[in-house]
């Protein structure tokens, strides 16, 4: 018997087929990330407890695609919180000094992932500001860190640089600037000092626009040997030198906008981290696993690894919104007098106008979608020199001052 001639398969099992094998595959590389990933995750330091947050932050929350319940911000517990806007806070410690383990907020950016307007925010906090510290009196920001991990320590809780001394440090921290400027912080991400070369390194080294005295300056001090050409113009800068220019507040050495000490510094971070930002724009997967790997150990954060997930499922589309940069306080809404904390003299950024402050500081992360702020933020206590509290010996660590000298 003749064989018979098999019938043709229909168009729509053709496709079917073809559709199965494609899902299975990615099925496959997608099970495969989400063991790798889930093994990158598991170097990281993440806090279980979270006393403020209380939203969880979901793949949907970082979503350009969602279509959010409200038109704006809106006032929640006496802040600003908008729910297609996830504030993260940066904070760099400078941990590494031996005196002071515990170390203080070094630098502090907020960085604003707006969904709504299609951005990302920088928002830089100079550190000398005098603020309102909750059951601290007022003091500079960059000690709200500090008080908030000496309290677990001293009460035998926790130990200089763990889990839960970083996290009450951080958490004072947040508390703080939602005291002071009003707006939502969702999340924390902790760096320790040591973090910043390796990230830096492993993206190869980034490029800034210096001028010929900083260039003379991170050639002298940051330990890298003198490898930059002393000239005003752009430059490419390794780890350590990147490191050190950030932390540049020398009075005699302005940067590239002309301006100096705590507000040149807060325009030098802000320009390092936007230089970052654009080197992992272009960077392939095994350079991020090398950054992950090298840096996630010295991160402690709040955020939870299903959050994590969430944001790298949206990576490709938050890291194309155009940056934007912004600075509290703003030039011209502040002078620098010399007072005295913890017995102390100390130079401090002193706010001019809080009702000023809070509104162009709310008005940069949530635009023009939000109710009027004129009572938001509005601390009593904030920014009022002469109500400056007397603090502990061993806290007073957090309020020494260096507006001279190598600008460390």
């Amino acid at each position: 018997m003749k064989k018979q001639k098999r019938p043709p398969l229909a168009k729509k099992y053709i496709v079917r087929n073809i559709l199965i094998l494609v899902l299975s595959a990615v099925v496959l590389v997608a099970g495969s990330g989400c063991i790798y990933v889930d093994n990158l995750m598991s170097k990281g330091n993440f806090v279980a407890d979270s006393t403020i947050v209380s939203t969880p932050i979901t793949a949907s929350t970082v979503d350009s695609g969602t279509k959010y319940n409200s038109s704006g911000a809106n006032q929640v517990n006496g802040l600003l919180k908008d729910e297609a806007i996830t504030n993260i806070l940066l904070i760099g410690v400078d941990d590494y000094q031996k005196d002071d383990p515990i170390g203080r907020s070094d630098s502090m950016m907020l960085i604003s992932l707006d969904n709504r307007h299609k951005k990302l925010k920088l928002t830089s906090f100079m550190r000398d500001t005098y603020v309102a510290i909750p059951n601290n009196g007022s003091n500079k920001l960059n000690a709200a860190y500090h008080f908030g991990a000496y309290d677990v320590i001293e009460n035998g809780k926790a130990q200089a640089g763990d889990v839960t001394s970083v996290n009450a440090g951080a958490q004072l921290c947040i508390q703080t600037m939602e005291l002071n400027f009003g707006m939502d912080i969702d999340r924390y991400v902790v760096v320790k000092d040591s973090a910043f070369d390796d990230v830096v390194g492993i993206l190869g080294g980034v490029d800034v626009n210096l001028t010929a005295r900083e260039a003379a300056f991170i050639n002298q001090y940051s330990g890298a040997g003198c490898t930059l050409e002393e000239k005003d113009g752009v430059q490419h800068l390794d780890g350590a030198q990147a490191h050190y220019y950030g932390r540049i507040r020398d009075d005699s050495v302005k940067n590239v906008f002309g301006h100096v000490n705590d507000e040149g510094r807060a325009e030098r971070q802000r320009a390092v981290v936007t230089s970052v930002v654009n080197k992992f724009k272009t960077s392939d997967l095994n350079k991020i696993s090398q950054l992950a790997s090298g840096v996630l150990p010295k991160v402690i954060t709040n955020f939870s690894r299903d959050e994590i997930y969430g944001f790298l499922m949206q990576a490709v589309t938050i890291m194309n919104y155009p940056i934007k940069q912004s600075q509290i306080p703003a030039v011209g809404n502040y002078t620098t007098p010399k007072i005295t904390i913890g017995g102390e003299p100390a130079y401090i950024v002193q706010i001019t106008s809080n009702k000023k402050v809070v509104s162009d500081a709310l008005t940069f992360i949530y635009e023009n979608d939000k109710p009027d702020v004129s009572s938001i933020g509005l601390a009593a206590t904030a920014n009022t020199a002469d109500s400056a509290a007397e603090t502990s010996t061993a806290k007073s660590t957090a309020d020494s001052t260096d507006t001279t000298g190598n600008g460390e």
